[in-house]
């Protein structure tokens, strides 16, 4: 055993040595024939127990398929940087550091001339505003104006300092701070899971010129702003406000939540709204010519992720329209709608007419191009490979592409004109791929598993095979549960192959990219038509003979962990031993303590009011869908690991799964991490997970 606990940690190091790309931008200094390319990567290093960032530039010569790579420079490491940002000319540079000295943050906002640092900016000295906001995807923005004088983010509120009614007063009041007194200990609203410390922001603007910092004040309490931006020719701000009444719910991974895009008018101090009302909306993105913008936007409420609409803002006439709506019910070769968190930060055309981004159709990530004047939609991509778009700048993109066998890697391509294919050109070469091979199947629900309303409505898995002949199965259902696994390279995926495990990735129904009938089925049933799904894939497997049917292990986080649990529970004889990690097992006590207490109303079918609580009917119904009611019949070992931060999925529930099966005999073993919140993704947990998980597999096999 300890040779092969050996080899499974080498195993995952040596998957680790394949870095993540996190930033890749095409320089504006780019021009016809030479293309600037600036990555950010992040890589797991086990002697510091961290994840290390650093930076590696390009320069690429020539156009479309011919061109390559000329220079690459050596890799730096990044540290204590929250933003870096390019100027429209390319002539600039502003940077954003994060530096404790003597157990206090402070922020210094440089800016880079050529050759040199022009200015620095100590950005808390003028007590306008607290910490700035980092790139966290939800809220932070970092924005140079069109005139390059002003830079523009988002950065917590000063608010007064939270002294006890016992403190003295100072005597020397020359220099003290405003204070608020009998307030340190008052809750402060956050939003929830990996946002715990946003609790209220505001649009800052710094002007280089005289480095004063502005708060825009002009703007609502009752407003959380974010993903701020210029309006055309500097003439004030568009940002996203999330509606923070009657109290805040989780927000990431949940663009469902009731916001609206505003335009702030610096002449006039006029707040406008820009987007409909009673929508959720998000990702502005303004025109290279200014002329209009796009934002996505989703219904408010209902299920967590879903496709999202593509609405256009006419700048000069102020027309609101749809440029690409949800779709509900796509044949297998049909565009399923867009279904995506965010739009490229920069997405658009050189010529401000056509809209590239990425999104998710069916199991794979593909590049879409729309063109705004006649609201056609292309897919520029195909096969069975997953492409991300990072970058879109003078009709170039910047591709991060990969597969269940071969690492992400980036790829810069020109932006094809109507008819032309695609071509694509690695910066790095391409990697090599893994010994594995993959396929993804399609399943189509028996006659008595059809939806009563929707009818019938096929659904994909993506399994992936080691060298081995009829190895062991883990079958690995997804979270959400209206996420997916995508043809994308995945860490622990790749590391169970290599391992010598068949993996079998099951997109239920109710998974994301299939068509809103097929993700809107789900919610009343889970517990049922998803362990039903995700059973009849792994039992087709078996039954094909390319598996041990003996050896079927499972394996699943979140809603994947409630799989996990479930189906051990439902079909005891055909799973031999789980693991899982922060998984839902009681929906009963769920609702008390998540920061989605929507989510459990609505996936058990039952409609949301913030103002509700739970009477016996309704804790009844949850008990029955919830995989503690199955807890009796369970007889496959479990492994349990917890993210001891977790507030979506908090720690008990997997504690009472773990205590449930301890006292019925049923081997078990819970395994906590502090530091980890519901993603288990520190170094030092990630790795651990996996070689405990494997182990565990091996052990009870």
């Amino acid at each position: 055993m300890g040779h092969r606990v050996n080899k499974i940690v080498d195993v995952y190091r040596q998957l680790c040595r394949f870095p993540d790309p996190v930033n890749a931008c095409i320089s504006n200094l780019s021009s016809t024939n030479k293309t600037i390319l600036n990555t950010q990567w992040s890589q797991h290093d086990f002697e510091r127990k961290e994840k290390v960032k650093f930076s590696r530039d390009y320069l690429l010569s020539g156009q479309s398929e011919h061109m390559t790579v000329d220079f690459r420079s050596p890799n730096k490491e990044i540290s204590n940087e929250l933003w870096n940002k390019e100027s429209p000319s390319g002539s600039l540079r502003a940077v954003v550091k994060k530096v404790t000295k003597k157990e206090e943050d402070k922020y210094f906002i440089e800016i880079w001339k050529g050759t040199h640092k022009s200015q620095c900016i100590d950005a808390l000295a003028q007590s306008k505003h607290g910490k700035i906001y980092e790139n966290d995807d939800q809220f932070g923005s970092f924005v140079w104006s069109y005139s390059e004088k002003s830079l523009l983010y988002i950065a917590e509120k000063k608010l007064p300092k939270s002294i006890s009614y016992f403190e003295r007063e100072k005597k020397d009041k020359s220099k003290e701070e405003e204070i608020s007194r009998g307030t340190e200990h008052f809750y402060k609203e956050d939003w929830g899971e990996q946002l715990t410390s946003k609790h209220l922001s505001v649009i800052c603007i710094l002007d280089l010129e005289s480095e004063d910092i502005r708060v825009l004040s002009d703007i609502p309490e009752d407003l959380f702003l974010g993903q701020a931006c210029w309006a055309p020719s500097d003439s004030g701000v568009l940002f996203v406000g999330w509606d923070v009444n009657p109290y805040r719910a989780g927000l990431i991974y949940c663009p469902i939540r009731k916001s609206c895009i505003y335009h702030l008018d610096f002449n006039s101090s006029v707040l406008k709204m820009v987007s409909e009302e009673g929508r959720s909306c998000r990702s502005i993105r303004v025109s290279p010519d200014q002329s209009k913008l796009v934002y996505l936007d989703n219904d408010i409420g209902g299920p967590h992720m879903q496709g999202s609409r593509l609405m256009l803002y006419d700048w000069g006439s102020g027309d609101l329209c749809v440029m690409s709506d949800t779709v509900a019910a796509p044949s297998a070769d049909e565009f399923p709608g867009l279904c995506l968190l965010d739009l490229p930060k920069r997405c658009w055309s050189t010529d401000s007419c056509r809209i590239v981004t990425s999104s998710i159709w069916r199991s794979n990530v593909v590049v879409l191009v729309i063109d705004v004047r006649d609201k056609s939609m292309k897919r520029i991509t195909q096969g069975n490979k997953s492409y991300g778009v990072m970058d879109v700048n003078q009709d170039k993109m910047v591709l991060c592409c990969s597969s269940p066998n071969q690492p992400q890697h980036l790829a810069v391509a020109e932006l094809p004109s109507s008819g032309s294919d695609l071509t694509m050109i690695p910066v790095d070469g391409t990697p090599t791929s893994t010994d594995s091979t993959y396929e993804v199947l399609t399943m189509i629900p028996t006659d008595d598993r059809t939806h009563q309303q929707y009818g019938k409505m096929d659904y994909e898995a993506v399994l992936v095979m080691p060298t081995e002949v009829k190895p062991p199965l883990i079958v690995f259902p997804h979270g959400g549960p209206h996420t997916l696994f995508t043809t994308s390279f995945m860490r622990y995926v790749a590391g169970f192959s290599a391992c010598g495990f068949a993996v079998l990735m099951v997109n239920y129904r109710g998974s994301l990219g299939f068509g809103e009938n097929n993700l809107r089925s789900l919610p009343g049933f889970i517990g049922d038509q998803d362990v039903k799904d995700v059973h009849a894939a792994a039992e087709a497997v078996v039954q094909s003979g390319r598996v041990d049917g003996s050896k079927v292990v499972v394996f699943g986080g979140s809603h994947g962990g409630f799989l996990t649990t479930h189906l051990i529970g439902q079909y005891p004889d055909f799973y031999k031993v789980g693991s899982c990690r922060n998984p839902v097992t009681n929906l009963t006590n769920m609702i008390g303590v998540t920061d989605i207490p929507d989510w459990v109303m609505v996936e058990s079918g039952l409609p949301f009011d913030h103002k509700v609580v739970p009477d016996g009917e309704i804790l009844t119904k949850m008990f029955s869908m919830s995989p503690i009611a199955h807890v009796d019949k369970v007889k496959a070992p479990l492994q349990i690991m917890l993210g001891l931060d977790d507030r979506r999925v908090p720690p008990k529930q997997g504690e009472q799964f773990y205590r449930a099966l301890k006292s019925r005999n049923i081997p078990a073993r819970l395994i906590s991490y502090e530091g980890n919140s519901h993603p288990i993704i520190t170094t030092e947990a990630e790795s651990d997970a996996f070689v405990n998980t494997v182990s565990w597999f091996d052990t009870h096999l």
